[in-house]
C-alpha cells in the first residue's frame, strides 16, 4: 500500500497528529511489510514503524478511540517489533527514530517487557542523555504492570518518594506513576485518595515555583474523572477540581469572564491546522474584543524540545509564524497528557469551545467564517440585552 493511501486511511499517523494523538506511529512515508507470523526483520526503522499501521488496522475497531484491551494487544506487538529492530540492527543510523517513537509512548509501556528492552537499549547507548530519568521512570512504570516485577517496583517507588522528600517536582512525577498504576488497575479509590493528598499538600499549594504549579494541575486534572462538555449546558469549569494558573502564574477560571463571550482554544505550536487558523482568531479578537469577546488559550505544547514553553511564548508574542496573541494562555507542558486536555477528553486539535455571557456552552468546533459569524451574533445579542437593561434602569 502506498504511503499516501495508508496515511489517509489511518488518521493517527504522522501528519495527522494535529487532528488526533499520534501515539500509534510517527510521521513516516514508508510502505508496510508483513509476513504471516509477523516476525519479519525490517531493513529500516521507517519500514518497521510503517508496518504498525497494518497492526493497528487489524486491532482497532475505531482507530481514533481504541479500547484498553485493544491498546494492550497493539503495543504488545509494536514494542516487540521496536525492540527486535534495535537488536537486529545495532549499528543502524536510524535507531533514534525508534527511540523517539517509543519514548513518546511510555504511558503505554505498562506491563510490556519489550518496552523495557527498548528503554534499556536507549540507556545503554545514550549514557549522557538529558532525559535518562524519564526513560528510567518508564521502565519502573512498565515493571509495575508485570506481575513478577510489580512488588519490587512498588518498593522502589516508595524508596524514591522518601529520597525526593525535599523535591516537590520529583514528588509529583512519582505521584503520577502511582496514579497511572492505579488507573491501569482500575483502582479508583487509590487514585481518589492520592489526588486528595496532593491537593491538600501545602508544599505544593504554597509553592511559587512555576514548574511545581504546572505539574500539580497536570497531575491532578489528568487523573480525575473526565468532565463532559455539552452544548446548551453550563461549562464544567476546572476550578472546581484544582487551581489552574496561566503561563504568568496567575490563577484563571472561566468564572473570571462572566458577562463576556469566551472562546476556549485548545491548540499547540506544533499543530499545523492550529497555526493556520490562528490568524483568523487574532483578527476576530482584534475586531470584537472591545465589544466583549475573550479568548483563553489552552496549549498542548511540551516541557522540552522544539515545542516547549520558550517556543510557546515566542509564538504568543508574535515572533514566529503568526501575529501576537494578546489573550491569556494555560500551559502545563504535558503534550497530549496535558491536564485540561485529559480532563475534557480532548483527542484532536484545534478544538474550540464557545461559551456565552452566562457560562453556557454555545458551540464546539467552530472555525473560520462559522466562528466569526457566531461570535458576532452573540455579541449583538449581548449588546441588545445590555441596552435593554439600561432602559429598564432609567
Amino acid at each position: 500500500m502506498k504511503a499516501r493511501a495508508w496515511m489517509a486511511a489511518f488518521a493517527l499517523i504522522g501528519a495527522a497528529a494535529a487532528y488526533a494523538p499520534a501515539w500509534v506511529v510517527s510521521a513516516q512515508e514508508a510502505e508496510g511489510k508483513e509476513t504471516e507470523n509477523q516476525e519479519a526483520e525490517y531493513a529500516t526503522a521507517k519500514e518497521m514503524l510503517g508496518s504498525l499501521q497494518e497492526v493497528a488496522k487489524n486491532t482497532f475497531k475505531d482507530q481514533r478511540n481504541p479500547g484498553k484491551d485493544e491498546l494492550k494487544v497493539f503495543f504488545t506487538e509494536a514494542f516487540k517489533r521496536a525492540a527486535n529492530y534495535l537488536e537486529q540492527h545495532p549499528d543502524a543510523a536510524d535507531r533514534d527514530t525508534v527511540y523517539k517513537w517509543a519514548g513518546q509512548r511510555a504511558d503505554y509501556g505498562y506491563g510490556h517487557a519489550d518496552y523495557i528492552r527498548v528503554a534499556k537499549a536507549y540507556l545503554a547507548e545514550k549514557k549522557d542523555a538529558e532525559d535518562r530519568a524519564k526513560w528510567e521512570d518508564g521502565i519502573l512504570f512498565a515493571r509495575l504492570g508485570i506481575s513478577e516485577e510489580s512488588k519490587a517496583a512498588q518498593e522502589e517507588l516508595k524508596k524514591a518518594e522518601i529520597e525526593a522528600k525535599e523535591n516537590p517536582v520529583r514528588r509529583l512525577e512519582l505521584a503520577d506513576l502511582w496514579l497511572r498504576h492505579f488507573g491501569q488497575q482500575d483502582d479508583d479509590a487509590g487514585k481518589a485518595e492520592l489526588i486528595e493528598k496532593l491537593k491538600k499538600d501545602e508544599g505544593f499549594a504554597n509553592s511559587d515555583n512555576p514548574l511545581v504549579q504546572r505539574r500539580l494541575m497536570r497531575t491532578v486534572l489528568a487523573n480525575v474523572p473526565q468532565a463532559e462538555i455539552k452544548v446548551g449546558e453550563a461549562f464544567p469549569d476546572w476550578s472546581s477540581v484544582v487551581t489552574v494558573r496561566d503561563i504568568e502564574g496567575k490563577t484563571i477560571s472561566t468564572a473570571d469572564y462572566k458577562g463576556k463571550i469566551v472562546l476556549l482554544d485548545f491548540w499547540a505550536v506544533w499543530c499545523g491546522p492550529c497555526m493556520k487558523e490562528m490568524p483568523n482568531v487574532i483578527k476576530l479578537y482584534e475586531e470584537t474584543h472591545e465589544q466583549g469577546f475573550e479568548v483563553i488559550g489552552i496549549s498542548l505544547d511540551m516541557e522540552s524540545g522544539n515545542y516547549d514553553l520558550n517556543a510557546l511564548k515566542e509564538t504568543i508574542e508574535g515572533k514566529r509564524k503568526v501575529g501576537k496573541m494578546p489573550w491569556r494562555q494555560i500551559y502545563d507542558g504535558g503534550y497530549w497528557s496535558s491536564g485540561l486536555a485529559k480532563y475534557y477528553n480532548t483527542r484532536s486539535i484545534p478544538r474550540t469551545v464557545l461559551i456565552d455571557q452566562d457560562g453556557v456552552v454555545v458551540a464546539e468546533g467552530l472555525r473560520g467564517k462559522e466562528l466569526d459569524e457566531k461570535v458576532k451574533e452573540l455579541l449583538a445579542k449581548l449588546e441588545t440585552k445590555e441596552e435593554g437593561s439600561k432602559e429598564e434602569g432609567n
